[in-house]
């Protein structure tokens, strides 16, 4: 025993200062392939240390024979141990996720707590039990809330927020008056919230996504735009829901609920139209095809609230309560509907007596989740004595075309998913005798399209839906280049490290403004040495594939420091957070969140005078603005720059007509460069006239526009 427990004694502080360094550095960190997997197996090694840690806690409560002494002592050392365990891998999968917000934040510290607790535990027990006995039943209350509280953030991690109360609380639909509807909060929120707000809310931002506003969805995530106005293809909002069932970025995974036409339609004419947050429905145009969008949405949504009148009875709360675990949820469809849902998780957890004991709900089954379930056809036979399931989602189970018979008696079933399953379009023939059965999923299949026209022309009222066709044999564009390294400032010598998500891609760069070609262009093989003010544009080559987007970014080299500065005109009061401060603090600014380490000027001029503390010699000063054309944000129509060595007596050094632009353009911080002769000066006084009047092209033609400017620099 002493053997082991030098060993436990090792292992358990190895295990602590691993815990406590990936705690402090994990957003530093990447993890490798192998790891990933070891991060993948955290929701399968919690539930020992859970069950560990609570049965360690027993002999504070209960007086315990001597000679047991070295058991409990075994079962505090395994607790330590699998919990930090757990901890370490839990650590590796929000790494390979990208995972954050608040609830993964309180996740992370609960989870480590309770590692660190399950150690004490086991380091100090002979402590505790000298100790008062309220003092370690005190502690032992506290460790259990903790476990508690710990599995309920991981709950709603996994399942989506109030995941363990979901089916006590229920849900309610929202209700669309299209007379008032405002585009954004009451359309587009809507459907992200009920098809994506289980993994992209503030509490839970995986991939590092929140949908939970506007700022947040024009911020994006990690792996890059989650909405491009008015670009379909390069808004991974929309991209993502293209995807097949079977790729593992397609959205919302397939084992969550899938958006619908009218869902996908309105999504996408949103984008197209450039995104409006705060516009009403009805200020648009009748045959708009946002609104006709929108409107298709609202009626469906009438549609799906007027079906949900039920006549059969409620079941019995106890036994929903006594059949609903982890790993067979059961839920209302609304809050006082008697209708339920019912889903499967956890592969290796389903039996055919789990689904069978669902016997005494089959009349209140109304949606029934069996994807990736190992069901057989024969499980078929049980499942067609549902008499009113109406949504039957079988994706990537292990049933054939002669499962399809049990289907074809069922009188309320309108919809049935079948992607990645070994059902042929016989199957598909036998499942559309069913009058019924409106719509069948058929992704990632391997039905032939000869054959699916066979099975379209004999039953034309069937929709059936297959998905992206043609994996194999398209050729796709790149992925854009990962910059690692934050464009921004530096001082002396700055290093750019460049880094693409698929191997064998050779990326070309150049740093004099000109994009990369496959020729000329250096390719990046080392980190990039940069000395002076320096643009960045990276492009993504393979063979077989699309050369990716150019990626651009700024680095510039930081300036004479500034002594103090004055606005004599204030910002906008909407963007004037930190006033004059902003323009020296070193930070260029976010172009997607421009409500921040920005100032915006409407009304009144930029007017903005720089104190050196001394005179200095200058030769140029650098204004980092903001273009955003579809948000009214606009180069100014002029800039100039003077010098004085009292305020009193000014002189001016150079003055700039920046080009209007000519059409809506995507955001992007510019930066002016305006030289002049070298002064000997203590103060410069900047001055920017912001666009008077929108031009006739802008869908705001005649409104005042906006300049935004980050920061200033003077070499």
């Amino acid at each position: 025993m002493n053997r082991i427990r030098s060993i436990g004694n090792l292992l358990a502080l190895a295990g602590l200062v691993f815990l406590l360094f990936l705690f402090v550095f994990a957003g530093q960190l990447s993890v490798p392939a192998w790891l990933q997997v070891v991060g993948r197996m955290h929701p399968l090694l919690l539930h020992f240390p859970i069950v560990l840690v609570l049965i360690s806690l027993l002999p504070y409560w209960i007086p315990q024979d001597a000679a047991m002494e070295i058991t409990w002592e075994f079962i505090r050392l395994t607790a330590a141990l699998s919990a930090l365990a757990s901890a370490i891998m839990g650590i590796f999968l929000s790494i390979e996720q990208g995972t954050e917000g608040t609830s993964l934040q309180y996740h992370k510290w609960s989870g480590t707590a309770l590692a660190l607790i399950a150690w004490a535990l086991y380091s100090f027990h002979a402590q505790l039990i000298a100790a008062k006995a309220s003092l370690s039943k005190g502690i032992s209350v506290v460790v259990a809330c903790l476990l508690l509280v710990t599995g309920h953030l991981g709950a709603n991690l996994t399942h989506g927020e109030n995941f363990l109360s979901g089916p006590i609380l229920g849900s309610t639909k929202k209700i669309i008056d299209p007379e008032q509807a405002v585009i954004f909060p009451d359309l587009i929120y809507t459907v992200l919230e009920e098809k994506c707000g289980g993994c992209h809310q503030a509490g839970n931002q995986k991939g590092g996504l929140s949908l939970a506003d506007s700022m947040a969805i024009m911020a994006g995530g990690k792996t890059g735009n989650a909405l491009v106005l008015g670009d379909l293809e390069k808004s991974l909002l929309i991209s993502r829901l293209h995807l097949p069932l079977s790729d593992k970025k397609h959205m919302p995974l397939a084992s969550k609920p899938q958006l619908t036409p009218e869902e996908l339609e309105l999504l996408q004419a949103w984008v197209k139209a450039g995104a409006p947050f705060t516009q009403k429905l009805r200020e648009r145009n009748a045959n708009d095809s946002l609104r006709l969008a929108a409107d298709a949405y609202i009626h469906s949504r009438q549609e799906v609230s007027e079906e949900s009148v039920y006549a059969f009875a409620e079941a019995d709360p106890a036994t929903i309560q006594k059949l609903s675990d982890n790993y067979r949820v059961i839920k209302p469809l609304g809050k006082n509907s008697p209708a339920l849902s019912v889903s499967f998780f956890g592969k290796a957890m389903f039996t055919a007596n789990r689904l069978k004991e669902l016997e005494p709900l089959k009349k209140q089954i109304i949606h029934l989740n069996l994807a990736k379930m190992p069901v057989t056809d024969e499980l078929l036979t049980f499942i067609g004595g549902f008499p009113n399931l109406e949504r039957l989602n079988l994706n990537y189970t292990d049933i054939t075309d002669a499962g399809m018979k049990q289907l074809t008696g069922m009188k309320q079933l309108v919809s049935v998913s079948l992607s990645g399953t070994a059902v042929d379009a016989d199957g598909l023939l036998i499942l559309a005798t069913n009058p019924h059965v409106k719509e069948v999923y058929v992704w990632d299949s391997r039905i032939a399209a000869n054959a699916l026209t066979t099975v379209k022309q004999k039953y034309p009222q069937l929709i059936i839906e297959t998905g992206f066709q043609g994996a194999d044999t398209t050729i796709v564009t790149l992925n854009k280049p990962l910059i690692k390294t934050a464009e921004g400032f530096f001082k002396d010598t700055g290093k750019i490290v460049l880094s693409h998500v698929i191997k064998g891609t050779e990326l070309r760069y150049t740093l004099d403004g000109v994009d990369p070609d496959s020729c000329i262009s250096p390719i990046y093989k080392t980190p990039i040495i940069i000395t002076k003010n320096t643009t960045l544009q990276v492009k993504a080559f393979k063979k077989d594939w699309i050369s990716s987007e150019v990626v651009k970014a700024t680095f510039l080299k930081a300036g004479l420091p500034i002594s103090n500065t004055t606005l004599l005109q204030p910002a906008d009061a909407k963007y004037n957070m930190g006033g004059g401060k902003i323009l020296s603090d070193l930070d260029l600014g976010d172009q997607s969140d421009f409500s921040s380490k920005w100032l915006g000027f409407q009304k009144n001029r930029a007017a903005v005078v720089f104190d050196m503390g001394a005179p200095v010699k200058l030769e140029e000063v650098l204004i980092n603005s903001l273009h955003h054309t579809a948000a009214h944000v606009f180069p100014p129509v002029v800039l100039r720059v003077w010098a004085s060595n009292d305020q009193q007596h000014w002189r001016l050094l150079t003055t700039q007509q920046p080009r209007p632009p000519a059409k809506i353009e995507p955001a992007t911080a510019y930066l002016y460069q305006l030289p002049f002769p070298a002064t000997n000066a203590r103060y410069i006084k900047l001055e920017a006239e912001p666009v008077p009047k929108l031009p006739l092209w802008h869908p705001a033609k005649g409104k005042p526009g906006w300049f935004f400017m980050s920061e200033v620099i003077f070499h």
